[in-house]
């Protein structure tokens, strides 16, 4: 019956924190500030470097990775700070949930609302893939093109999610949740009404219906999400002590080590041990792996997995050890 009761707390806390981050005008703003910046690249890019839509699909997941931090810090740190300041954390902790229950909800509350941001921001990455500049050949033409349909739905996109945001706003009902919403169904939907049309704009028609994306990134996409849900849980640990800007500066300074933590992997004992909770970008990162027609291995891919759950679990514990004697 506790244990009911307890998990009964822990998913009501969860509900709570994922509502009220999606809900902030802050995380609005990040994912509408994010997504268009993603599908205005090939639009504007003047010379592909290199190989078809690399540099739109490089661009797009770096994107998605800097924002997402962001993202999950102002879900993480500016919640707590709030709840400790009005009271509301105290008003939680009086019941039923214990403190490391409380901090494993507010994790998967964060952890639901950065999901929802990732899978908007993967949306944007594959459709600008799309529309970068490729070699396209029929019967009538032959030469390098952009797929300015596809840019202009993607940049459109947003536009309606806040349409709908705001038609909701009239009706009482959250701005926030009926972007994010819109967003993440109107992602899917686009891309299946383009995959009637070419490259150039002309009809295909039901029988040769082709979204044109590449399936190839959906792992890299993956794997880049599963580093923001790891990394939202060090925000989650650095939230329990500090207020939002310090949260901001240390959750940055982890990311940017990260980028060193392979390096680390050969130095001495003492450096090896620093780096240990660490977040290896490398890890998750392989973009590069798609190069000339690759594919990301299952091994790689199941490794990072694993990788990033365990540092969930290492920040979570981290986060309970923090907030067990934190003055509410």
């Amino acid at each position: 019956m506790r244990l009911t009761a307890s998990l009964r707390g822990v998913f009501a806390v969860a509900r709570a924190t994922a509502l009220e981050s999606l809900q902030r005008p802050v995380s609005v703003l990040l994912a509408l500030a994010c997504f268009e910046l993603v599908a205005l690249q090939p639009l504007v890019q003047l010379h592909a470097f290199g190989e078809p839509g690399r540099l739109s699909r490089d661009a797009g997941m770096a994107s998605m990775l800097v924002f997402g931090l962001v993202f999950a810090v102002f879900c993480a740190g500016e919640g707590f700070a709030r709840e400790l300041r009005d009271g509301t954390a105290a008003a939680a902790l009086a019941g039923p949930v214990s403190r490391p229950a409380f901090v494993l909800g507010k994790y998967l509350g964060v952890a639901a609302a950065v999901a929802a941001f990732a899978w908007c921001q993967a949306w944007a990455v594959a459709l600008a893939g799309r529309t970068s500049e490729a070699f396209f050949e029929t019967a009538r033409f032959a030469g390098s093109i952009r797929d300015v349909g596809c840019g202009a739905a993607s940049v459109l996109l947003p536009a309606a999610a806040l349409a709908a945001g705001a038609a909701a706003d009239v009706r009482h009902r959250r701005f926030g949740l009926w972007f994010f919403g819109s967003l993440a169904a109107l992602c899917p939907v686009a891309a299946a009404a383009l995959g009637f049309f070419d490259r150039n704009g002309s009809w295909l028609g039901a029988a040769a219906w082709n979204p044109g994306l590449d399936a190839r990134l959906a792992v890299p996409l993956a794997l880049v999400a599963a580093l923001l849900l790891a990394l939202a849980a060090w925000t989650t640990a650095f939230a329990t002590r500090l207020q939002t800007g310090p949260v901001l500066a240390l959750s940055a300074l982890l990311l940017a080590l990260g980028f060193f933590a392979e390096a680390a992997r050969t130095a001495a004992l003492p450096v090896r041990a620093a780096f240990a909770l660490v977040p290896d970008v490398q890890s998750f990162w392989l973009a590069d792996a798609l190069r000339a027609g690759g594919t990301v291995p299952p091994g790689a891919a199941a490794g990072a997995a694993l990788y990033a759950a365990f540092h969930v679990a290492a920040a979570l514990c981290v986060a309970a050890a923090l907030f067990e004697n934190r003055d509410l």
